[in-house]
């Protein structure tokens, strides 16, 4: 008479007793709705830590090149083309820095192909991975400036230094063509 109503039994530990066809197909439904909903959970829970773990990374390669750069400024920004001793060993030596810029010139290509990637798919942290790159592209820019701005003044030195000897070997000509002359 109970189950005619719709009514389930219960048994003394206070589990639903499932009798019709109905009952059990109807609990069914709900565990297999519960555990697509625990897959579809499961998988966003899995893309969030795959992002996650992909901003970490992206992170850590912005901040080493980043360090990176910094310490090439500050080699690009020294002045040593004022002291004129050894100018041909300081213009070698430029331009072996000039080609160990342009060869590490591929970790930005490479960084911005993996932000843009990151920020095209949606990224949780897009904005940030953009303003990263931004300030990454300034500084590489910055570089690249100091850096051809000092192997244009250590041209100028080398150039100074060689009119100057150029004068002090006329000056010397004509003195020492002065006195024989006397």
């Amino acid at each position: 008479v109970l189950m005619s109503f719709g009514f389930q039994k219960m048994d003394p530990s206070g589990v639903k007793v499932l009798e019709t066809a109905e009952d059990i197909q109807e609990r069914r439904q709900q565990v297999l709705d519960r555990y697509h909903r625990f897959k579809e959970l499961s998988s966003l829970r899995r893309q969030k830590l795959e992002d996650s773990y992909r901003f970490q990374f992206f992170q850590r390669d912005a901040d080493e090149l980043e360090k990176w750069i910094q310490e090439k400024l500050q080699i690009a920004s020294d002045e040593n083309y004022k002291d004129p001793s050894n100018l041909q060993g300081k213009l070698q030596k430029h331009q072996a820095f000039e080609a160990e810029v342009q060869a590490n010139s591929g970790a930005i290509v490479k960084l911005d192909e993996t932000g843009n990637q990151m920020i095209n798919e949606g990224h949780f942290a897009s904005e940030t991975i953009r303003t990263r790159l931004q300030e990454l592209h300034r500084l590489w820019e910055l570089l690249l400036e100091k850096m051809r701005e000092k192997g244009v003044k250590l041209l100028q030195a080398q150039k100074l230094v060689q009119f100057l000897r150029e004068c002090e070997d006329v000056l010397y000509q004509k003195t020492t063509t002065e006195c024989k002359s006397n």
